[in-house]
């Protein structure tokens, strides 16, 4: 079995600790190519990932899976710090060898999970561990970031498996809003606009083009297309239908307007982006 080095080890992994205040401008909404593991050490944040709406407070831990749309958003005043692990696939192939692919998979499934109180430590100072090796001890560092990565993902499974009320459910304050953005993530390629569905949920278009954007950081029609982009991309990777046909596939009725969407969020056009797949 080969052992990647420092160096393939900063191009497919990540660790961070991010501390922030209310001076600190608020996150844009955004995907990843790679699996983000997102751990509140304090304070709180409301946290939208596909369409799905969270409250996050101490010792919570959010997995947002490859590709997946996601902001996080803070109140206006306080302070928060936070563990950001970001790994891509490749540096999981090592993990699957040694725990299988299952488990791995498991680990990094989405959702939320309440680290208990009595267990806070214990992942906070193998995060803090993890950091202080990925930022390069020796050349044994890659081999015990692994090493503590594979106990984090093991740990996530059995709090999944065995622990009591450890996963989160959703923000039950903004139940309404979760539903609506769950109508268009599962409805995209359908004809959706803003009147109709406000018309759908009883709710006046004013109402919901201010509380959709308030509680998920995107404007209705912008998360619309986020949704269609993603999809999109999907289509053009594992398929080989035409540009039009995925366009319209994914609810665009211009393939122009498509195209222009497309180069706008992904910096190339669909028939570059399907032709440089190995870059995404």
């Amino acid at each position: 079995m080969n052992m990647p080095s420092l160096c393939d080890m900063n191009s497919d992994f990540k660790i961070s600790k991010v501390k922030r205040d209310s001076t600190q401008k608020q996150q844009d909404p955004h995907v990843h190519s790679y699996c983000e593991i997102f751990y509140l050490i304090n304070g709180d944040c409301t946290f939208f990932v596909g369409h799905n709406i969270y409250k996050l407070n101490r010792g919570d831990l959010i997995i947002v899976p490859e590709g997946e749309l996601h902001k996080s958003t803070y109140p206006e005043k306080g302070y928060s710090e936070r563990f950001v692990v970001c790994c891509k696939e490749a540096i999981l192939n090592w993990l699957k060898q040694l725990a299988g692919e299952e488990i791995v998979k498991e680990s990094l499934t989405a959702g939320v999970i309440s680290i208990p109180e009595n267990r806070r430590d214990y992942i906070e100072k193998m995060m803090d561990n993890m950091l202080m090796e990925y930022q390069g001890q020796d050349v044994l560092s890659p081999a015990f970031v692994r090493t503590e990565l594979l106990e984090m993902l093991l740990f996530i499974i059995r709090c999944r498996r065995f622990g009591q009320n450890v996963i989160k459910e959703f923000d039950t304050d903004n139940q309404l809003i979760q539903e609506i953005a769950t109508y268009v993530y599962e409805n995209y390629n359908k004809r959706l606009s803003l009147e109709e569905t406000a018309r759908r949920f009883h709710i006046s278009r004013s109402f919901l083009s201010k509380k959709f954007k308030t509680v998920t950081g995107f404007g209705f029609k912008e998360y619309i297309v986020n949704i269609r982009i993603k999809n999109a991309c999907r289509l053009l990777l594992e398929t080989k239908l035409s540009i039009t046909d995925i366009a319209f596939e994914c609810g665009f009725n211009d393939s122009n307007y498509f195209g222009d969407a497309f180069r706008h969020m992904k910096g190339v056009s669909p028939n570059k982006y399907r032709k440089n797949k190995e870059l995404v």
